[in-house]
């Protein structure tokens, strides 16, 4: 349970990005953004431990992309000596007959590695948590000879919508340990497991096990998936065999469903190919230029309207004092060298309350590899972009405010979006604003009608905000794998005090908790919160996390399942822990969660169970987890004319003063 340095959210992004040949052969032609400039290559890596392990110091805010590991020990080894290795974004790379681990995390602070569309065939293990932990989304496990995903420590982790076919297992997650580890393990596709089961849950969890498809082998009889001691929840997943689950301590099983294996896809799925160069014409703006320079760079683009065209900005600190502007229906990509302060930055040095780029919508517009300084002003403004079908994808982005006496108003705003899809993936930043990642609903979703779009968060880190999530006026979010590092002493995570939709999954907050203020609070709050599979983590306080429901409980429902409280005190209960003291009570349930603990005689043996508050029928349940489990994943792709397709790359943006790091609003 070490904590990071307090710096783990530095502004250094340090890209690791080859060229492979082969990888992602026979997939979609589509991919999450395009390389301008040439790549080298690199293929055929041999070391004796690690293809690629890290340096001598703690980093943080990388990514590896496109990367070949073929015939080694560790393919990636996250911290071989005493450093960790956090906020690594690992993308599409292929891991090849690595004997070891294709990714191995090797120490408590190598926390955050988002593996996505990777490619993991014929190792010793995919994925291998010594210390750390990981979360693994979209990717493609195939005849790992252990197992696909394994374990000696504990953590928060999740495993979405991956593949695996001809492996030992999938997961066999470590048994012999006190305290739990929070796992989510939705929408996995589990094909022809050789061993004897596909899943074993080995320590107190709890685990969300959620939407996996499992066909077992010819011939094999199950079970499936073996239980552990502690607890679990088990929804919606389908098998081949007959007494598919082993079970075993405190856990519940809904929707659940056994089929003929003829039925059930057994083709692995296409990953995204290696992002191409496309030949795009370049504008170069020089190094240092103007706001007036870089607008009449903008221009020209504009007017190469079709071609895609790239506004090049070369390493350097350019002085904006007039709003860039990017107008409807333009086609244009904003290039810098480098989301970092020595790298290419955008600084405010207009009037207080200003703007620095905004994004007329609906456009096709992509900006990455870039910080933005907006000072006492706002970073990015999209308007104009809610059409059905519109797309706006966020990758790597980091917001944050400008310093504890001058916070920003909301890192990231979404406002009125209901009809268009916000996906944010990697978001990072948090620090110094008075709300992270703010949503607000518009018109329909106000009223209470059902819009197509969503607002998602899938893995990401932050430091602390004085909310790190806010929800209102219908406004709907869904947040996963996220982790809430403590860099102030800010009591409360989140605030709920109007109305809309909140689900977060697999998320650590690490607080300075207090007696008077929850961690949680809802305040006459209308509408739906669940919170599964975290870990509440008091730092610097002896004060329990607790969840508070005051106010109007009339419209109010809330799921807290599959959560560990740690606990830094003696005679922690259930009801101190979890409090509904809304009048009329909400409707809500605490289920499935435990406590752990360091503390002399605050646990039995570091664990205990929490006794259940509430009540949750299998009706209640499945709508609770109803938005984590309709929640689409998607790469940017083509759109119709006149639909908004925004892309954000590896920027950083910090505003400050009651400014806005990002913003997409429906309207002007």
């Amino acid at each position: 349970m070490a904590g990071r340095p307090a710096f783990f959210l530095g502004f250094v992004l340090t890209q690791v990005a080859w060229c492979a040949a082969g990888l992602g052969a026979g997939g979609p032609d589509r991919c999450d953004e395009e390389f301008v400039g040439p790549l080298p290559s690199w293929r055929n890596v041999k070391t004796d431990y690690g293809a690629v392990g890290d340096g001598g110091s703690f980093s943080t805010y990388n990514e590896t992309a496109d990367m070949v590991f073929k015939d080694v020990g560790d393919g990636m080894a996250m911290a071989t000596g005493d450093n960790g290795q956090a906020e690594n974004a690992v993308l599409r790379c292929t891991f090849l007959r690595c004997s070891g681990a294709g990714l191995r995390t090797n120490n408590y602070n190598s926390l955050d590695v988002w593996a996505w569309y990777c490619r993991f065939e014929d190792c010793g293990y995919g994925l291998y948590n010594g210390a750390g932990n990981f979360h693994a989304y979209q990717c493609v496990f195939l005849r790992s000879k252990k197992m696909d995903i394994g374990s000696a420590n504990l953590m928060v982790f999740s495993f979405v919508n991956n593949f695996s076919r001809g492996s030992a297992c999938f997961m066999d997650w470590a048994g012999g340990h006190t305290w739990g580890s929070a796992t989510s393990v939705t929408g996995n596709r589990i094909i022809d497991p050789t061993g004897d089961f596909a899943i074993r849950l080995g320590n107190g969890g709890p685990y969300l096990v959620a939407d996996n498809v499992i066909r077992s082998r010819p011939g094999a009889a199950g079970p499936a998936v073996h239980m552990t001691w502690g607890d679990q929840v088990l929804v919606g997943n389908t098998y081949t065999v007959a007494d598919p689950v082993k079970e075993k301590g405190r856990f519940r099983r809904v929707a659940e469903r056994t089929v003929d294996a003829a039925t059930i896809d057994a083709a692995p799925p296409a990953l995204p190919p290696t992002p191409p160069n496309r030949g795009r014409p370049v504008i170069e703006v020089a190094a240092g230029a103007d706001a007036a320079a870089i607008q009449a760079a903008i221009d020209r683009a504009v007017a190469l309207k079709g071609k895609r065209p790239v506004v090049h900005l070369p390493m350097g600190t350019y002085p904006i004092d007039r709003t860039l502007v990017v107008p409807a229906g333009a086609d244009v990509q904003l290039l810098g060298d480098g989301g970092a302060e020595t790298a290419t930055v955008l600084r405010w040095t207009g009037a207080a309350g200003g703007l620095v780029l905004r994004i007329e919508g609906p456009s096709r517009a992509t900006v990455r590899d870039m910080s933005i300084s907006a000072g006492r002003g706002s970073g990015i403004r999209v308007t104009g972009c809610d059409q059905p079908g519109g797309r706006i994808f966020a990758d790597q982005l980091n917001v944050t405010g400008g310093s504890p006496s001058a916070k920003a108003a909301a890192g990231l705003l979404v406002a009125g979006v209901e009809r268009a899809d916000v996906l944010l993936r990697c978001l990072q930043g948090g620090s110094f604003s008075e709300k992270w990642v703010q949503v607000l609903g518009g018109p329909n979703r106000k009223a209470g009608r059902t819009t197509p779009g969503q607002v998602a968060i899938y893995t990401g880190a932050t430091g602390s905000t004085d909310a790190q999530y806010a929800v209102s006026q219908g406004g709907r979010l869904v947040v996963r794998s996220v982790y809430h590092e403590m860099s102030a002493t800010n009591p409360q995570g989140i605030l709920l005090n109007d109305s809309g939709t909140l689900s977060v999954d697999a998320t650590r907050f690490s607080y300075q908790t207090s007696a008077e203020v929850p961690l949680i609070a809802a305040d006459g709050f209308r509408g739906d919160f669940a919170l599964l599979t975290g870990l509440l983590l008091p730092v610097g306080s002896t004060h329990s996390a607790r969840i508070a429901i005051t106010g109007d409980g009339s419209r109010c429902n809330m799921l807290v399942m599959g959560n560990i409280f740690w606990v830094n005190e003696t005679g922690v209960t259930a009801d101190k822990v979890f409090q509904n003291q809304a009048r009329p009570p909400a409707h809500a349930a605490l289920l499935h969660c435990n406590m752990n603990s360091g503390t002399q005689g605050a646990t039995k043996n570091g664990f205990d169970f929490l006794e259940p508050r509430g009540e949750a029928d299998d009706a209640f349940l499945l709508r609770m987890l109803q938005p984590l489990r309709e929640s689409r994943i998607w790469l940017p792709g083509p759109v119709a004319e006149g639909v908004t397709d925004v892309r954000i790359h590896r920027v950083i943006c910090s505003a400050g003063h009651g400014g806005v790091g990002v913003e997409f609003r429906a309207g002007p």
